[in-house]
């Protein structure tokens, strides 16, 4: 008796038609925008392992060797040595082995007789003798790397005073090369025709040694005005010994007045020829005139036209009344006097 098919089950149904169809399977559509999203995803994926195991057979210790094959003459064979460690450097392995250069070589040059300062070679002198200023430095036998050129240069203009300039430099191994210039006199300042100093154009004063290119002479009675600003060191000298923190001395300011060094200058080519040049503390800068009394002029050549002009009628008048006096000055234009009686 035949099945009746009302009687086949659902399940049954659909293995026999498996059997009879073939199965055909469709892909299951997914969003786009989920592909897209996974795609991102997938490029995210980061790795966790530190690092990165391989299932060959090399180990890091083979790794880091280095195989060495010497050929014997005999095709076909060749004699291996012992491998040998593969090294590598950085940078810092170099910046390491030249500091530690850097360190011997200053060792050295601090404990090694040949760079020892042996010579200075001093150039630009003229009348302060060499061996002076060498003896001043003491420097002969120091290391050449602790002498510092500032300091050196300092030392030689603070102990010369008719130094200008001074430039100091180190050569190696153990030279020391030191450029000067000195001052040049303009004025020579006489009391009681004695000798005491130079005075040069910018108003600083310093020892007479050597000979100088005709300075001007100039009698005195007194020291000559200091300059606006000027601090003798003997004061500071004083003040530093009641004091409990010494203080350096140090003057920018020239002793004499530059202005006053010019009225020097132009007065000296005012005055008569071979007469000499005459200063007073009361009266300021003059000369002795051909009949036979003292002229002054004050310390500046301001209104010096007017001054001599005005000089030669009181000339002329006192000639005429036929007086001798002693002094005349010419200080103040609008109030000169003539005094007859030393």
């Amino acid at each position: 008796m035949k099945n009746n098919p009302r009687d086949v089950s659902r399940a049954d149904q659909v293995r026999a038609r498996r059997k009879i169809e073939k199965v055909q399977r469709k892909p299951i559509p997914r969003p786009v925008d989920r592909t897209s999203r996974d795609a991102n995803n997938a490029s995210r994926v980061v790795s966790r392992h530190s690092t990165y195991h391989s299932t060959g057979t090399y180990t890091s210790s083979n790794r880091q060797r280095r195989q060495v094959y010497l050929p014997t003459g005999t095709p076909g064979s060749e004699l291996r040595l012992p491998t040998l460690p593969r090294l590598s450097f950085s940078w810092r392995w170099l910046s390491f082995a030249l500091s530690l250069a850097m360190v011997v070589l200053l060792y050295m040059m601090l404990n090694s007789a040949t760079f020892e300062v042996n010579t200075v070679n001093l150039t630009g002198g003229i009348r302060v003798p060499s061996d002076e200023v060498k003896a001043i430095l003491n420097v002969t036998g120091d290391s050449i790397i602790r002498v510092k050129p500032a300091q050196v240069e300092e030392q030689i203009l603070a102990t010369f005073p008719d130094i200008k300039s001074a430039k100091v430099e180190v050569a190696l191994p153990d030279s020391l090369n030191v450029v000067i210039e000195e001052r040049i006199p303009a004025i020579l300042w006489l009391e009681n025709e004695q000798e005491l100093f130079w005075i040069d154009q910018e108003g600083f004063t310093f020892s007479v040694r050597g000979d100088a290119n005709l300075p001007i002479r100039v009698n005195a009675n007194t020291p000559p005005p200091y300059a606006l600003g000027y601090v003798d060191p003997k004061l500071v000298e004083a003040a530093n010994a009641t004091a409990d923190e010494p203080e350096k001395p140090t003057n920018t300011v020239p002793p004499i007045d530059p202005t006053f060094v010019q009225a020097i200058q132009k007065l000296n080519g005012i005055k008569p020829t071979d007469t000499p040049m005459l200063y007073d503390a009361n009266n300021g800068l003059g000369w002795t005139d051909p009949h036979g009394w003292q002229v002054y002029f004050g310390t500046r050549t301001e209104d010096i036209d007017m001054k001599l002009i005005e000089y030669s009628h009181i000339v002329d008048a006192i000639l005429d009344k036929n007086l001798q006096p002693v002094l005349i000055s010419m200080e103040f234009l609008h109030a000169p006097f003539y005094r007859l009686e030393p």
